[in-house]
């Protein structure tokens, strides 16, 4: 008994050791760059200053690099793709080449939890293109030997996104490349997706939406949501129409705008014919026709 007793006192306190809260030390990783986003109109032979902030977000002294590169594509959820090492002709310059940081800042180290904040200019050349022009500040974390050496390796790297506009002859034009919704409507929520394309030259924000009007004229509008869309690139938009038990036809008119505010729109129409009208008129109905049928079999009129 006295052994078992002892085997059992052992086991709940090796039980207890591994059910009790052990300290732990998890050091966050990473380096954060703020603000992400620099919008500017600056035109040929002109220059801008501006600055942003790098932070070591980590419990470790941090060296970075700064990088700068183009946009080589967008997608339709606004995601930038970039393309640090496009071939360009000989005596063409880009935005990353604009983009001018002072040597001594383009590296260095940062203190666990501090920041450094960095400074640059923007200088358009004369003969600059008029339009957008786009591209990326990036930070990438990097790991020094004790020689001062950079170590290959799988590297942390964030970025802010320049905007660029050179005035003169723009185009600021807009289509919409797609748009599908619910055809008929059974049950909430009706959904509607649009696509549109900057066919202009410079970036803007285009903000779409969808207008439902019932034979009676009532209208609903629905939010589709505003992006900025990059020249050549698309943007995908969305939205939901949740009207309580709505019946009928309904015309739709969906539009968005371009970059001068002008809209652009296609049209279409759908049905609603909501589940919770539709059964019980089903049901009534059979009960009416079951109600004659009854009155026709069993009684007779005089």
């Amino acid at each position: 008994m006295k052994r078992f007793l002892i085997i059992l006192s052992v086991f709940t306190f090796l039980g207890l050791g591994f059910l009790l809260p052990t300290k732990t030390s998890a050091a966050s990783q990473g380096i954060q760059i703020s603000p992400i986003n620099y919008s500017y109109e600056i035109s040929p032979g002109k220059s801008t200053n501006a600055q942003f902030i790098i932070s070591n977000v980590t419990d470790q002294p941090m060296s970075f690099i700064l990088e700068t590169e183009n946009f080589s594509s967008v997608s339709d959820a606004g995601a930038p793709s970039f393309g640090g090492t496009d071939e360009q002709e000989l005596g063409v310059t880009t935005l990353k080449d604009w983009i001018n940081i002072a040597v001594a800042d383009k590296e260095g180290t940062i203190a666990p939890g501090d920041n450094r904040m960095i400074s640059f200019t923007i200088d358009i050349p004369i003969g600059a293109d008029p339009g957008g022009h786009y591209a990326a500040l990036f930070a990438k974390q990097i790991t020094k030997t004790p020689e001062g050496k950079s170590v290959l390796g799988v590297q942390n790297r964030v970025g802010a996104l320049v905007l660029v506009t050179v005035p003169g002859e723009v185009s600021k034009t807009a289509s919409i490349s797609s748009f599908t919704y619910t055809k008929f409507f059974w049950k909430d929520p009706a959904e509607f997706a649009m696509t549109v394309k900057n066919t202009g030259s410079i970036h803007y924000d285009s903000e779409a939406k969808a207008t439902l009007t019932s034979l009676l004229g009532k209208t609903s509008e629905v939010n589709l949501g505003t992006h900025t869309i990059i020249p050549s690139f698309s943007r995908s938009y969305a939205g939901t129409w949740a009207k309580k038990y709505p019946f009928g036809y309904y015309k739709i008119s969906a539009t968005a705008t371009d970059g001068s505010g002008k809209l652009v729109t296609v049209n279409g129409s759908l049905w609603a014919v909501p589940i919770m009208i539709v059964i019980p008129a089903i049901v009534l109905l059979a009960i009416i026709i079951w109600f004659i049928i009854y009155l026709r079999r069993h009684l007779k009129f005089q």
